[in-house]
């Protein structure tokens, strides 16, 4: 029997799920020099939901993140996890796009690719299959292993038999939620690495405790390799500890051949780097939780929908969410638990309980979904809960991305617009995934979260009124103390997360006369007879219309994301608009009017 190969994991998949992805990459480089040379199979260091909290949260370019791990572990070959047509993003993206991100991440010092689609939907691998091997990495194709309607070996292996005609090189099973058993993990790997012929990857969740057990068994059924994390990321949402599988499997048949000092010291390494993250460790995805036994969502999967819970003040409601969740993914023909799939949902299982009418809210994800956008669903959406979602809209056969226009030359020319004179590659294929954050990091406007490691600020010295300021009052007859301050303390929540903003402006003098669209404030329009009202907190991407616009009952007058989900806002009656009361970019709570229809 050939020795378990073990995949390390910290710097991706550990992180993701239990430190929220902020690792820093001067926290991960450190550690990718230390595993270097430790004899893993392969580091796990790119892809995920950590390419959009480099953006978002860190300030950092995750693809220069890449580069500097590929240097500080030349002798190690790197792996991507990429979620298929949709790469490390929520949408997937034209062809044009998967080519060239391929390319720029097997340049940043990729070997592998890890990719999978969130349902099972072997079309939607295809396209980053093929560019991989155009880039001549190695080509690892996964499945999202899902125990739903029932435990299925003859669909997965039909599954495996496409990939490997595709031109797989290696097989992943993939179980998010640590859902499979002794048993069935030993008839699915039998069964799978005697169909394929290629050697058979576990990523196994540790969520509900099953994991090390079904990590055995299957590497005595035939597994090649099976996914660790170090210590101080393993266990709970994340996977198995390296050192403990390293040393459970010491003097066996299964001996990975490892040198467990080294790997501690690397253990060490880590836990050194990770003490400036205390404030930010998901506490709930560090322990077991059995509700994925029970055929729930765990808590530790419903993060959007604890914290829509939370903005509505319904913790209380959370049991009556999970119930629920279990139902809409029943319904929406059992997609697996992964991501963006768990988001989609969890949020509508909250729509369902907070409203008290089920499927009266759908966001636009969930609209999409069931007219095909994101591939075939597993097994057949409920034909009730279609018809609640699309009405008439019959929804698409073919593979998703073929709507899709090549969009390369288009971004770049957005790009050019938004006065990046000669955009690379690089900030291209990010511009396409997130386009809003890709700028902003290249402005230099993100402000990235501050870790335990940096310290407070320094105080900023007090503002001085200007002398001219000074004049303009006393020329008004105003003491100088009169004058409103022209600068703005304020606490914005994004993702749940607290920033303080500073906004300097030209004071509170009146400018003119009000524009007939104004932002949203509290109070700021009566609620009567005619008010379409936001449906949750979020944030307004689009207005759609205009006074003096004509719409018809359950017309969309704007666009609002709450949970990163997209949810179109509804006119409740026919007639016309007569006020506008948000503007694109307005962050606003539940009930906030939207505009009036008279």
């Amino acid at each position: 029997m050939p020795r378990l190969e073990l995949v390390e994991c910290s710097l991706r998949a550990g992180q993701q799920a239990l430190l929220l992805s902020r690792l820093r990459s001067r926290h991960a480089v450190p550690v990718a020099g230390a595993l270097d040379g430790c004899g893993f199979a392969a580091l796990d260091v790119f892809g995920g939901s950590t390419f959009e909290a480099s953006l978002r949260f860190l300030g950092e370019d995750p693809f220069a993140t890449l580069r500097a791990i590929r240097e500080a572990a030349p002798s190690s070959t790197l792996l991507a996890s990429l979620g298929g047509q949709a790469l490390a993003g929520h949408r997937q993206v034209s062809d044009d796009v998967v080519d060239a991100f391929i390319r720029v991440a097997a340049d940043a010092g990729i070997d592998r690719f890890r990719i999978h689609d969130p349902l099972n939907d072997v079309r939607n691998l295809r396209r980053a299959m093929v560019a991989a091997r155009q880039a001549n990495r190695q080509v690892e194709a996964a499945i999202v292993y899902a125990d739903s309607p029932r435990h299925d070996p003859d669909r997965i292996v039909a599954l495996v038999e496409e990939l490997v005609d595709i031109g797989a090189d290696s097989i992943c099973i993939h179980d998010p939620l640590g859902l499979l058993g002794v048993a069935r993990v030993s008839d699915l790997v039998q069964r799978v690495a005697e169909a394929s012929g290629l050697p058979l990857a576990l990523s196994l969740s540790t969520q509900t405790g099953q994991a090390d057990f079904a990590a055995y068994a299957a590497a005595v059924a035939g597994a090649s390799r099976l996914d660790v994390a170090l210590a101080p990321l393993a266990g709970g949402a994340s996977v198995p500890s390296a050192e403990g599988v390293i040393a459970a499997l010491r003097g066996t048949e299964l001996d990975t051949g490892m040198n467990l000092d080294r790997v501690t010291e690397a253990s060490s390494v880590l836990e050194h780097q990770l003490t400036a993250y205390s404030g930010i460790v998901d506490v709930p995805s560090l322990r077991l939780d059995s509700a994925a036994l029970r055929g729930l969502l765990p808590p530790a999967a419903m993060g959007h929908a604890l914290g829509e819970l939370r903005d509505r003040d319904q913790l209380d409601r959370l049991d009556d969410v999970e119930t629920e969740a279990s139902r809409v993914r029943a319904e929406l023909g059992h997609p697996p638990l992964v991501t963006p799939l768990i988001e989609i949902v969890a949020t509508q299982a909250v729509y369902n309980v907070c409203d008290g009418d089920r499927y009266a809210t759908v966001s636009q994800e969930v609209k999409d979904y069931c007219l095909g956008l994101y591939g075939s669903p597993p097994y057949q959406i409920d034909p009730e809960v279609r018809r609640l979602v699309n009405g008439r809209e019959e929804p698409i056969t073919c593979r998703p991305a073929d709507l899709l226009e090549p969009s390369l030359a288009s971004l770049r020319r957005e790009l050019r617009r938004e006065e990046v004179a000669n955009p690379d590659d690089v900030l291209l294929v990010s511009y396409a995934l997130f386009p809003g954050e890709t700028l902003a990091l290249h402005r230099g406007e993100v402000v990235p979260e501050r870790l335990g490691d940096e310290g407070e600020p320094p105080p900023e010295s007090p503002l001085d009124v200007s002398e001219a300021t000074a004049a303009e009052a006393l020329s008004d007859d105003l003491p100088v103390e009169a004058v409103p301050a022209e600068v703005r303390e304020l606490t914005v929540e994004v993702d749940g997360q607290s920033y303080s903003v500073r906004v300097t402006g030209a004071g509170l003098r009146d400018s003119g006369p009000a524009p007939t669209t104004s932002p949203a404030s509290p109070g700021a329009a009566a609620v009567r007879e005619g008010t379409v009202l936001s449906p949750m907190q979020g944030l307004i991407l689009k207005v759609a219309v205009k006074v003096g616009d004509k719409v018809g009952l359950g017309d969309v007058v704007a666009v609002l994301e709450a949970m990163k989900m997209q949810n179109d806002v509804t006119a409740t009656r026919a007639g016309t608009i007569s006020a506008v009361h948000v503007r694109e970019g307005d962050v606003v709570g539940p009930r906030a009017p939207v505009v009036q229809v008279d």
